[in-house]
């Protein structure tokens, strides 16, 4: 009886020893990991905003005076189906071999960076999932406490992303060295190679290319492929150890790599920094406006996106010169993600004024939608009026027209009949209650309907969201998504959601807007043409008197585009433009920007009202 007592107490001592760690390890995980996930703000959409973003690195010392000084981490986000099994492999025999077996934290990388410490030669033991939770929360700096809440963050990653899913984020992640962020953006500078174009329509990538990458990642500033010495050797010795595990038959990757033709264009000359000067001044201003003056070193997640911005370039530089030729200066355009109300893609200085020409129309329409009980086929009387006469560019008078088509045809008497007839207190408390910026004001009934003053771009760009979002997107367009410490990865500040417009008159009139603004994009409209294979697309033409700035506004589900171009001298106008010429430019854009995906039909009915996704992907 004693030993059965003995034996059975031992039992217990023992089941106790064993279960005792998992309680522990239970109850810390249930207090300690959602303090942490709180502290750093982590959920799903945060991770994947700030992956797919481009980063700023700021010294508000110094930067808030010199914009052009900050540091730019380009993001060209690629999907993990679109990555060589090459690359992977490379990165995966590089960074973590136990990738696909650990929850998060490998045990075994742990003791072994352990004992190189005791040893004297020091190793990292992050694993992939690790150094996503550092890339992207909680920064580099060296403590305990940084490396705990790593460690938290990629058990959390681990419990809410699929393994696939941490590789793709990871890819697109690490600072890869001359102010580029991630495999794309590091391929494309480099090598001139991208892996989302077509593999025929460029040089092969080479097992040497995936290795110089993949060693990149460990020392983005001194071994780099630019650094070649350092770089190369690195590579070979990766390449020497993934050959004696047999990795994805790199012999046979090799012969077909040499025997392939190299007939390439190389996307190099894409390089972010010289094109992001507009989006960093910007981008600058907007954090020195936030958090004043300052000796701390920050990092800023923004809304721009790369890609969008290459596709906005590439069109400029097919249609500019038809531009210049006619007596125009270079084009202004600016992308606004409906989603999010950040700005996508700019070309334009910062606060630029323009002509808003027609492009004031539907604002005067929302307030006899709203305030007077007007409908699509309400009747307007398109007729000249007034001394001078109010009349239309092209001398075409139509009498008795519905609304829908005066303002799919731009007509102009109707307009300054409605705004001399309400005044402009109407349309301005509707835009007021909004969050619009703009106003109508200081200048006569003709001037403000018909666009002939100059105004802020920003706050006709601003209203044109507000309507396209349904309501959901009520602030200015903006380029900073969050600012954390660049040491500790604090986050010091997020902008409040914005916010959204109640069901109501107000949403019943922006739906209105959405089908009259269809009808302009479409046949016998002033935007025909601006259809391309989006489900729905709505446009506003703008011409300023004397054709002095054009200016073509469309939106779809996803995006705002503004493009507009302006003659500084009207004596240097060799054939006048009318919005309707920018059709071809913004088409372009539009066509490339929605990479063929349908985005949600237009309107603000609940069936169809813009639906919330994750930016990016």
């Amino acid at each position: 009886m004693r030993l059965w007592r003995r034996i059975r107490s031992f039992s217990l001592l023992l089941n106790l020893l064993l279960v005792l760690p998992f309680a522990v390890a239970l109850a810390v995980l249930k207090v300690w990991l959602p303090s942490v996930v709180e502290e750093y703000g982590v959920s799903r959409q945060t991770t994947v905003e700030r992956v797919v973003s481009n980063r700023l690195v700021v010294d508000l010392k110094t930067d808030a005076s010199q914009p052009w000084n900050a540091s730019v981490e380009e993001a060209m986000f690629v999907e993990l189906e679109d990555v060589p099994p090459v690359m992977v492999d490379a990165v995966l025999n590089s960074e973590d071999r136990r990738f696909f077996w650990h929850p998060g934290i490998d045990p075994i990388g742990v003791a072994n960076a352990v004992l190189s410490h005791l040893i004297g030669n020091a190793r990292g033991g992050s694993t992939i999932t690790q150094q996503l939770a550092k890339n992207v929360y909680v920064g580099n700096a060296r403590s305990l406490k940084r490396k705990r809440d790593e460690a938290a963050i990629a058990i959390w990653l681990e419990m809410n992303f699929s393994k696939s899913e941490i590789l793709e984020l990871y890819l697109n992640t690490p600072f890869m060295g001359e102010e580029t962020k991630g495999i794309e953006a590091a391929a494309r500078h480099y090598f001139g190679y991208s892996f989302k174009a077509s593999p025929a329509a460029q040089k092969p990538f080479t097992p040497e290319m995936a290795a110089k990458l993949a060693v990149t990642i460990k020392d983005p500033t001194s071994g780099n492929p630019n650094k070649k010495r350092k770089n190369e050797e690195r590579a070979s010795y990766l390449l020497s150890a993934m050959r004696e595990r047999g990795v994805d038959a790199l012999a046979t990757i090799e012969a077909a790599a040499k025997s392939a033709a190299p007939k390439h264009k190389p996307w190099r000359e894409h390089h972010l920094d010289s094109r992001f000067q507009y989006a960093r001044d910007i981008a600058v201003g907007e954090v020195n406006a936030i958090l004043g003056r300052s000796d701390r070193k920050v990092e800023v997640t923004s809304f721009y996106k790369s890609e969008v911005q290459l596709y906005v370039e590439r069109a400029v530089e097919q249609y500019a010169s038809r531009f210049k030729k006619a007596g125009y200066g270079e084009p202004t355009v600016i992308v606004v993600d409906n989603r999010t109300g950040g700005i996508a893609a700019i070309l334009s200085p910062p606060n630029p004024s323009f002509y808003p020409g027609s492009t004031l129309k539907p604002f005067v329409t929302l307030c006899g939608l709203v305030e007077h009980g007007m409908d699509e086929d309400t009747l307007v009387l398109d007729e000249p009026f007034g001394v001078p006469p109010i009349g239309n560019n092209d001398g075409r008078y139509l009498g008795e027209i519905s609304v829908s088509d005066a303002l799919a045809k731009s007509r102009n008497p109707p307009f300054v009949r409605m705004l001399l007839r309400w005044g402009p207190e109407c349309p301005n408390t509707l835009l007021k209650a909004m969050g619009s910026q703009f106003r109508f004001g200081g200048a006569k009934a003709r001037e403000m309907a018909l666009g002939s003053e100059p105004v802020r771009l920003m706050d006709v760009l601003q209203t044109y969201v507000t309507i396209a979002s349904c309501g959901r997107i009520t602030t200015k367009p903006r380029l900073v998504e969050e600012i954390r410490d660049a040491r500790s990865g604090k986050v010091l500040h997020r902008p409040a959601p914005s916010k959204h417009l109640e069901p109501g008159p107000m949403l019943t009139a922006f739906d209105q807007l959405h089908s009259m603004l269809m009808h302009t994009a479409s046949e016998g409209g002033t935007a025909s043409g601006s259809k391309v294979f989006v489900t729905d697309v709505a446009a506003k033409t703008g011409t300023s008197d004397q054709n002095r700035q054009v200016t073509l506004i469309t939106f779809t589900s996803k995006y705002t585009v503004l493009a507009s171009v302006r003659a500084e001298q009207l004596k240097k106008i060799k054939r006048a433009l009318t919005g309707h010429d920018l059709v071809p430019l913004v088409h372009k854009i539009n066509a490339n920007i929605h990479h063929q995906d349908e985005p949600n039909r237009l309107g603000c009915r609940s069936e169809v009202i813009v639906a919330e996704a994750d930016p990016g992907r």
